[in-house]
């Protein structure tokens, strides 16, 4: 008799403690509200994220939708590449300068290196990046000739910003507003033509004809010197030439809205 008694307040001791933590049955209205509530749930399109991006791009001012198109393409040449570019310049400028018989010869040395730098920056702006970068750069809310033409602003502000001051170690005081314009028109063509060029053509060809300008300017300055590109101040033909130079280049930039045109139309 003791042990049934124990065992049954035993019984009762658990069932209670069981009864504690189980949850009550629902009503046959809460099991209705649930289903309910479940196809509702599946009914709900899924998120569109692009046009949520292009909802709050559309939403932003014009400045802050320039500053983040600069932004996102300076990291196709990044600050390690600006401050490595900068270096091999300074120290080509210090070693011309230098070694130079005058100032004038130093001068048209000096140019013609900076020039073929242009050319490998922009090369490297404008590389094959890898799969990732490719399908970022179809699926960014700018559009790829948005993108690439303000990478090469970014590339040309730069260059000309840490070339015009050291234009200033290799002339010194013969420097003046004519021979910073000598030095700004051959590097915006060279910059034009690698820019263009890889444009139409891809960053192999591209660089390869940028280069094969280079040299056939440089190796025929003075048989050609009419013609050159690389003119001085003195020059009878100066101001002629640098205006057809500036104008032709941007003629050829202009050529970039063509095909980009002719894609649009393709499509």
């Amino acid at each position: 008799m003791g042990e049934d008694q124990e065992l049954s307040r035993m019984e009762d001791q658990w069932k209670k403690r069981f009864d504690r933590f189980t949850s009550p049955e629902p009503t046959r209205e809460q099991t209705f509200s649930l289903i309910e509530k479940i196809k509702e749930v599946e009914e709900i399109k899924p998120v569109d994220l692009r046009a949520e991006l292009e909802a709050n791009q559309s939403a932003q001012s014009m400045f802050s939708k320039i500053l983040n198109l600069f932004l996102s393409q300076w990291n196709f040449h990044g600050t390690a590449s600006w401050l490595l570019t900068g270096i091999v310049m300074l120290v080509l400028t210090i070693t011309i300068s230098h070694n130079s018989v005058n100032e004038i010869i130093g001068y048209m040395t000096w140019i013609k290196w900076i020039t073929l730098i242009i050319i490998a920056v922009i090369s490297y702006s404008f590389r094959s990046g890898n799969e990732g970068n490719e399908i970022i750069e179809k699926l960014s809310y700018y559009s790829l000739i948005q993108q690439m033409f303000t990478r090469f602003m970014i590339v040309m502000g730069l260059q000309l910003a840490i070339t015009l001051p050291l234009s200033f170690l290799i002339l010194g005081r013969a420097n003046s507003i004519l021979y910073l314009l000598s030095s700004f028109t051959p590097i915006f063509f060279f910059g034009v033509v690698g820019f263009v060029s890889t444009f139409w053509f891809g960053q192999k060809i591209g660089s390869t004809f940028a280069l094969i300008v280079w040299f056939s300017q440089t190796l025929f300055d003075k048989q050609l010197k009419s013609a050159s590109m690389f003119q001085l101040p003195e020059n009878d033909y100066f101001f002629l030439l640098n205006s057809v130079i500036i104008g032709f280049s941007c003629l050829m930039l202009s050529s970039v809205l063509l095909r980009n045109r002719l894609l649009r139309d393709m499509e």
